[in-house]
């Protein structure tokens, strides 16, 4: 089975159910972006009263489509998440028709729409406002993240250093997509649609850490190298004050615990 095919089968059956008041595709399946690697998300509209009906009926619907072989509900919301013995993944959210108010019609196609929902939709997603306090939060645990690089040394924890250094891959990563703010984001496994090649390159020249304390140093202070100057521009850019004071302290440490390295950036 691919994934048209499920997503046939579960508009055909789920989709039939006339609790639901609109079935859509959303993800990259919504966004016409999908490939032969993506999940399906779906997001049905019912009364509030109905959704945890909904959710007990949806894993019966489920499981006369494909096996499934994995099953899970998210805590925060009512996402229901399984894999099938063929590992195509789907997503289901079951949400109230007040959930749409931010969405728009590039992020959705309908399966089922019996009450014309996506006609009342916005016909196109805004660019997103950047968040300048995530932006200086950010900074600031990059900061503090490097600086532990003393610490996880003196005490011979290189595993953690490698864990840290995922911390600080990741910051740069969630940087260089502000620089961009997708209109619409896109799933964490493609980042490749959400980074133009330029910013795709930045992050292949950082080199990963090995497992031992030299690598793993190398690895911080190249990200620290690409990542500090482009975070300044962008939080001048968006009015964020820069915690010189903290950066200051920071390199003093490390040039004390790494005499023989150069930090700069």
């Amino acid at each position: 089975m691919d994934q048209k095919t499920l997503i046939a089968r579960v508009a055909d059956s789920f989709g039939g159910d006339p609790r639901i008041a609109a079935l859509f595709l959303s993800g990259s399946f919504g966004t016409g972006t999908a490939d032969a690697f993506s999940d399906v998300d779906l997001l049905a509209i019912a009364d509030p009263a109905e959704h945890e009906a909904l959710a007990a009926d949806w894993r019966k619907t489920l499981e006369t489509i494909a096996p499934i072989v994995h099953y899970n509900r998210l805590p925060h919301a009512l996402v229901l998440n399984a894999i099938t013995d063929d590992w195509l993944r789907i997503d289901l959210h079951i949400a109230s028709p007040e959930h749409l108010a931010n969405t728009a019609q590039d992020c959705l196609k309908p399966l089922v729409d019996r009450d014309n929902l996506h006609a009342t939709l916005r016909p196109e997603t805004p660019e997103p406002a950047r968040n300048p306090g995530r932006l200086g939060w950010m900074v600031g645990e990059f900061i503090r993240i490097l600086g532990l690089t003393p610490v996880a040394i003196g005490r011979g924890e290189v595993e953690l250093m490698t864990v840290g250094n995922t911390f600080l891959r990741r910051f740069l990563t969630d940087l260089l997509t502000i620089e961009v703010n997708p209109r619409i984001p896109g799933g964490m496994l493609h980042l490749s649609r959400v980074l133009d090649p330029e910013r795709m390159a930045v992050l292949a020249a950082a080199p990963l850490p090995q497992l031992t304390a030299d690598s793993a140093i190398a690895s911080n202070l190249a990200l620290a190298r690409t990542f500090m100057p482009r975070a300044k521009t962008l939080c001048a850019s968006l009015g964020v004050e820069w915690p010189s004071a903290f950066e200051a302290a920071t390199r003093r440490n490390l040039q004390r615990a790494l005499p023989g390295r150069s930090i700069d950036w």
